[in-house]
């Protein structure tokens, strides 16, 4: 089983169709699967909300592999690739812990649905979605955007992403 999550920086607007390449080309015994992890977020036209599913990390399409030299070979060869991320040297996975929250927080699509709450005496209190249970990661909400800023630990940085998130309430 592959268990080794590495992060590709590719061309921004480009994740979707370089992904699907990958999956066309390359020989599916190089790795486990290839994706754009991505959020469903909800935007104001004309009056109407209508949701959007949109990359979660702009540029960068996500690989489980265990086979990375062999799978940088073959993805050499595609036009939008820039790099697999390193530390020094070496191609470096995503720990185990942020392959795991972001595997908690998604669903079978790879994708982070709308999560739901309140805020009462300013504590912030989720009661559906993927943020049920975390809410002590939430650093901002933008509540006309319905987006919250999370700060969680990605490539053993801390870094700040917008989520999807929808305050009913606040009091």
């Amino acid at each position: 089983m592959y268990s080794n999550w590495y992060v590709i920086q590719v061309q921004s607007k480009s994740e979707y169709r370089l992904c699907t390449k990958i999956k066309d080309r390359v020989s599916s015994s190089l790795y486990y699967d290839c994706f754009v992890p991505q959020a469903e977020y909800l935007y104001k036209k004309d009056g109407i909300f209508e949701k959007r599913i949109r990359p979660l990390f702009p540029g960068y399409i996500f690989v489980i592999t265990d086979c990375i030299k062999d799978f940088y070979e073959a993805l050499k060869k595609f036009d939008g690739f820039k790099r697999i991320l390193k530390g020094g040297d070496d191609f470096v996975p995503i720990s185990r812990e942020e392959a795991d929250f972001l595997a908690g927080i998604t669903d079978g699509d790879r994708s982070i649905p709308m999560s739901s709450g309140y805020i009462l005496n300013s504590k912030i209190i989720i009661t559906s979605g993927p943020l049920v249970g975390n809410e002590g990661i939430i650093k901002k909400i933008d509540r006309h955007k319905r987006i919250g800023f999370v700060e969680f630990s990605f490539m053993g940085q801390p870094q700040l992403v917008k989520l999807p998130l929808e305050i009913i309430s606040k009091s």
